[in-house]
């Protein structure tokens, strides 16, 4: 995935070394933060309500609002994969829409970060998140996320170059945008 983009620092920012509830808590700081900052913001994080069962866990758009079910309620003693695989692609959907409406729009793109939730398992199988990460790349906009350790492979040769891991802290996504921003300015 080459961008033809002269900047030192990555363009894709993939957070770990915390806990689910701390790193996706932070991607919703990081996302008020930036906006507050004249950033534009699209894409989606977990939404996790304190004490919410592993099933009532969804996936928040941040430019709509709406919300997709992560998970789906297998029942008492189901053993499979929990994960509900519309909601998901609904989500990365809401999110295609979002960068193909901002494209639309025009102008310098340099303003726009999108936030992906995760690069887990179904990203590194190709489902999930995935087009969703596609069309940010393919538009040339940055991307902040987390990544799960149990995929660093496949998430290295999915990115190449292209991401830097990161500690799970807000400082370290603020030093990010900020070299970003300095450099394309350059």
């Amino acid at each position: 995935m080459d961008l033809g983009m002269a900047v030192e620092r990555a363009m894709i920012l993939a957070l770990q070394g915390a806990d689910r509830e701390k790193i996706q808590s932070l991607l919703i700081e990081a996302a008020d933060g930036l906006r507050a900052s004249g950033v534009r913001i699209l894409g989606v994080v977990e939404h996790l309500p304190p004490g919410c069962a592993h099933e009532d866990v969804l996936l928040l758009d941040l430019v709509s609002g709406e919300t997709n079910r992560l998970h789906q309620n297998l029942g008492p003693g189901a053993s499979g994969c929990s994960l509900d695989p519309a909601g998901l692609a609904a989500a990365s959907a809401g999110v295609e829409r979002a960068i193909a409406a901002r494209l639309d729009e025009g102008g310098d793109l340099s303003d726009t970060v999108v936030i992906l939730s995760k690069f887990g398992r179904q990203e590194a199988e190709g489902r999930g998140l995935t087009s969703a990460f596609h069309a940010a790349v393919a538009a040339e906009i940055c991307v902040l996320t987390s990544v799960s350790p149990t995929v660093r492979d496949q998430w290295d040769g999915f990115v190449g170059d292209l991401a830097q891991i990161a500690p799970a802290s807000l400082r370290e996504v603020e030093a990010w945008w900020n070299c970003l921003t300095r450099e394309l300015a350059e």
